[in-house]
């Protein structure tokens, strides 16, 4: 488990002054990087494998959107590891400790040379699996799309320089921002799936489809149709 204190800055929050919703997955993210880099024997096996850890899904309950100069804490902890797949929990809460946000993520561990899935040896995470599941209600990594949605395209863009992180891609908490600023309802509950990585220089546009005025679903898709990463947006 890790967790550190953060206090919301301007940069943090939206017109509102509440925290942005997609600055919810670059918070949750850093939390996730730093408890990597502090569990010696887990970063040791991530070296001697040339691999990285790529988040597939990431499912997000939104109870209150703390505002700014609140201080909060983020919180992470491993709960189970299947295969090349890892659980994870992260939650923000107040400094009085009430919950705000919680959220269930899982990742996959992936050779940096191959690009594909490998399994690390169990004694290679075993330290870092140290709590419980939290109470929530869990929903598939997968999104299904519900039939006859009517997908339009909001956005078009390439993948430049600034939205790269240290995987070489397009960073998942960048896309995530990206996506949310389209939505103007109150979101209570955010889901995405990581289909394939949007790569430097790569074309892509952001659609959406709506279910209903609270209700929508977004993809990134790519100049040929492949789709980066899929998106169900709750208020």
């Amino acid at each position: 488990m890790y967790s550190y204190r953060y206090t919301i800055a301007t940069s943090d929050v939206a017109e509102n002054g509440l925290l942005r919703p997609g600055t919810i997955a670059l918070l949750m993210q850093d939390c996730s990087t730093f408890q990597f880099r502090r569990v010696k024997k887990f970063y040791d096996a991530l070296v001697k494998y040339n691999m990285a850890v790529f988040l597939v899904s990431r499912q997000v309950e939104i109870l209150r959107l703390p505002a700014y100069g609140e201080e909060v804490e983020i919180w992470t902890g491993i709960h189970g590891c299947k295969g090349f797949y890892g659980l994870r929990n992260t939650t923000i809460r107040d400094a009085s400790g009430e919950l705000c946000v919680i959220s269930f993520a899982v990742g996959a561990f992936v050779n940096y040379d191959t690009g594909k899935p490998f399994v690390l040896p169990k004694e290679a995470y075993a330290d870092i699996v140290d709590c419980k599941p939290l109470p929530m209600e869990y929903l598939p990594r997968k999104i299904a799309l519900p039939g006859g949605l009517d997908f339009y395209e909001v956005m078009r863009d390439s993948v430049v320089p600034g939205y790269i992180d240290a995987n070489h891609h397009m960073n998942a908490g960048r896309a995530f921002d990206m996506v949310v600023g389209h939505i103007n309802y109150p979101l209570r509950r955010m889901r995405v799936e990581y289909k394939t990585q949007a790569k430097p220089g790569s074309a892509f546009i952001i659609e959406r489809a709506d279910v209903s005025e609270n209700h929508c679903f977004m993809r990134l898709r790519g100049s040929e149709n492949e789709i980066f990463s899929t998106y169900e947006l709750m208020g």
